[in-house]
């Protein structure tokens, strides 16, 4: 606008050319614009294509032919169209998005094409002048309309920009809540997992918490009747207190483990020593395994190997790949679960490999989906929860066939290396 308020103090190749160039750049970008929240850009070659035509016809018509009202005609009748396909863009944004504010920019640019073709309508039948620098009616009329055309297109993308912000702000409110529900839902379906585990554990930890106590009650009744014939001396006495103290302690070492492994919890994260924690892990099942004549052997790592996590929550998938161990090894003769430990590029790995028939192909296929089982009484629930877990924890979780036979599962977990 600046350009052609100059002219005829600046050169022509300014006046006209730059400033129709600059004019028509600006509708494009603006459709551009529209087309980008729509998500259809038109290719940057085709602009750049549109733009030295419409130069190169222009300069034509200014220089070769030398008409100026063919040449005011091609230009105003380039901007009519240009402003009825803006228009036309801005209003399918407003049905398809329900933006307000691109339906101004369609009410803007339909006026200021109407304004264009009236324009020309009136140059054409000699009403008016081709320059719209001269104080006639219809020279106002158009610059007027051009003005208002422009606030209210312009307030149209503010609004689009406004509309934009709040809808991008209510869908991320929406996805949030989303995912703190399916969280919330995901640590209930984990607690009840973790309760059945425990419910067919359960004889396995009767099992185990009747050691501690039978000692606990045997040795009580040798120092009671000891006492009472008075046959114990100090020593003996102190000895037998020393086993009553080292059961009991066993047997709260045991109901902590299964205090930790069933409670309600969320993600907290401590300094986990991850080869302890499976051994403790197998401490739950070593009753089960016993009966099911399975063995687990440990191949100790090099060096600690600590991971950050929460240690219910990664007890629970090395419990579950212990189960899915030992139910593949019931028709094997000789029973073995290999558990293997290794510190790789700043990731921990726990490996457990049991000696069993390994994983056909449609297993391996859809291994680790929720509800998927090879069991017959399976819910098919435990591996997506630990893969679901794993994840959480930055890591991974996957099985395959080991090479030398047998099922393998390798849980992924970044390392945390203590000073």
């Amino acid at each position: 606008m600046i350009l052609l308020a100059l002219r005829g103090l600046l050169p022509d190749v300014l006046s006209f050319t730059v400033a129709n160039v600059f004019l028509y750049g600006h509708t494009v970008l603006r459709i551009q614009s529209i087309r980008l929240v729509l998500g259809t850009p038109e290719p940057a070659y085709r602009i750049i294509l549109g733009v030295l035509l419409f130069l190169s016809v222009y300069e034509y018509l200014r220089l070769v032919i030398g008409g100026d009202l063919l040449r005011f005609s091609f230009s105003v009748l380039v901007f009519a169209l240009m402003s009825l396909r803006l228009a036309w863009w801005a209003w399918r944004l407003g049905s398809q998005e329900s933006f307000r504010g691109a339906q101004w920019i369609a009410w803007a640019a339909l006026l200021l094409a109407v304004t264009y073709v009236l324009r020309l309508i009136s140059v054409a039948t000699g009403i008016a002048e081709s320059s719209i620098l001269t104080r006639d009616l219809n020279a106002f009329v158009f610059g007027t309309a051009g003005i208002f055309s422009l606030v209210f297109s312009n307030v149209g993308y503010l609004g689009i920009a406004l509309e934009q912000s709040i809808r991008n702000q209510i869908t991320a409110a929406k996805a949030q809540a989303r995912a703190e529900e399916n969280q919330r839902l995901s640590e209930q379906i984990a607690q009840l997992d973790r309760q059945r585990n425990l419910g067919i554990l359960s004889a396995s930890l009767g099992h185990e918490l009747n050691q501690p106590l039978t000692a606990i009650l045997t040795n009580t009744q040798v120092a009671g009747r000891g006492l009472r014939l008075g046959r114990f001396d100090k020593i003996q006495l102190l000895d037998l207190i020393e086993r009553i103290e080292t059961n009991t302690q066993r047997a709260s070492q045991i109901i902590e483990r299964i205090r930790n492994f069933i409670r309600p919890t969320g993600t907290r994260s401590t300094l986990i020593d991850i080869e302890k924690l499976a051994h403790d892990v197998a401490a739950l099942v070593a009753h089960e395994a016993q009966q099911r004549q399975v063995q687990f052997n440990f191949l100790p790592a090099s060096t600690l190997l600590h991971v950050n996590g929460d240690s219910v929550q990664l007890s629970q998938i090395i419990l579950n790949l212990y189960r899915n161990a030992m139910d593949a090894l019931i028709e094997s003769t000789q029973a073995e679960i290999q558990i293997h430990f290794e510190e790789r590029n700043g990731r921990v790995l726990l490996a457990v490999r049991d000696n069993g028939s390994g994983l056909n192909a449609a297993a391996l296929a859809h291994v680790g989906e929720a509800f998927f089982t090879t069991k017959d009484n399976g819910l098919g629930m435990g591996l997506s929860i630990s893969r679901h877990i794993a994840e959480q924890h930055g890591g991974t979780l996957r099985l395959i066939n080991a090479e030398s036979g047998g099922a393998l599962a390798i849980l992924d977990l970044p390392s945390k290396s203590i000073s």
